[in-house]
């Protein structure tokens, strides 16, 4: 009686209808049309702080190195190709980081590849001052990609971490994701071999930012920096 009385209650309950069925699908897809930028925004952001905390911890890396060491480490950029940069030091004194003696500690030359944190992300250099002018923004102070300079330092380009924990050059990196106009800045304003890690306020796109500058015209870009640390 009991197993009849189950199969009975089975065969009378109700399926979904297929208007039921289609409002849940819309319903679900108008929720990922709306999640789905926010992700990939996070997932942006997040890797342009990875690769930028990275190559924060490398500097500061270096500069323990060359105290711990007693002598020069170098930050090398695009000597291993664009978009990366290495730590290690200089054994034959020719300014580079590609030769047999060089090394890191006891071992190889590190390298970090940009785009092992996502193929959008790639260096830039400024043709202002930075930070320390408020005005300034990467509107406003032109960064282009692919490109990084410490000082006047060419072939390559790179920063000098010197035994006493001073470095030969000041300047800026930019980490930024070309897509997103996401970006952040290394910078080193001392040499005293202070790095500081800065991030820019706003996005490309902004077109009602807190501080705003005209020297890009309408509409105006979002130009500040926050000091991270």
């Amino acid at each position: 009686m009991q197993k009849m009385t189950t199969m009975k209650m089975i065969k009378n309950e109700n399926g979904v209808s297929l208007i039921e069925l289609l409002i849940t699908i819309v319903i679900i897809s108008i929720l990922a049309s709306m999640g789905i930028p926010q992700y990939g925004k996070f997932v942006g952001e997040s890797r342009v702080r990875s690769a930028a905390d990275d190559l924060l911890q490398t500097m500061r890396l270096a500069r323990t190195m060359a105290i711990k060491e007693n002598r020069a480490y170098f930050i090398t950029f695009n000597e291993a190709g664009d978009d990366s940069f290495s730590i290690g030091f200089d054994g034959d004194g020719n300014n580079k980081l590609t030769d047999a003696v060089d090394g890191f500690e006891s071992g190889n030359v590190r390298t970090v590849r940009l785009k092992d944190y996502g193929n959008e992300l790639v260096f830039g250099t400024e043709t202002g001052t930075g930070p320390d002018e408020p005005k300034d923004c990467p509107a406003c102070i032109d960064i282009t990609g692919k490109t990084v300079e410490f000082g006047s330092t060419a072939g390559p380009v790179r920063q000098v971490f010197n035994p006493d924990g001073s470095v030969e050059f000041t300047g800026s990196a930019f980490i930024k994701h070309t897509n997103r106009g996401i970006t952040y800045m290394l910078r080193i304003s001392y040499q005293t071999g202070k790095v500081d890690l800065w991030k820019w306020d706003g996005d490309k796109d902004n077109p009602a930012p807190d501080v705003v500058n005209d020297c890009t015209g309408t509409p105006k870009k979002c130009c500040g920096w926050t000091e991270l640390r």
